[in-house]
């Protein structure tokens, strides 16, 4: 190839890379996402979480019942459970 050739080819592929990366860099973050259906989805769901929040954070809980006889005279009728060694101790070992 020609001295020329080559010189304009370059040209060409430095312009070529130049041109992609001002569109990925520069004008892919101007684009944006322009889906207001996302948006007015996501305001209502955090409207109602709000509310819900709202409605958790007004109940008041009252530590009467722990005091009351009934719930002190509750028994324990839970068992322990005895500790039991699982499997071997090497499972490639065939002595075991």
């Amino acid at each position: 190839m020609s001295s020329t050739l080559q010189n304009i080819l370059m040209l060409a592929g430095i312009l070529l890379i130049a041109g992609l990366g001002y569109y990925v860099f520069i004008q892919k973050d101007a684009a944006g996402l322009h889906n207001t259906q996302v948006d007015n989805t996501a305001a209502v769901e955090t409207s109602l979480f709000l509310q819900r929040l709202h409605s958790l954070q007004s109940i008041e809980l009252e530590g009467k019942i722990f005091t009351d006889q009934r719930f002190s005279k509750f028994f324990d009728f839970s068992q322990p459970v005895e500790p039991v060694s699982i499997g071997k101790p090497d499972p490639f070992n065939e002595t075991n």
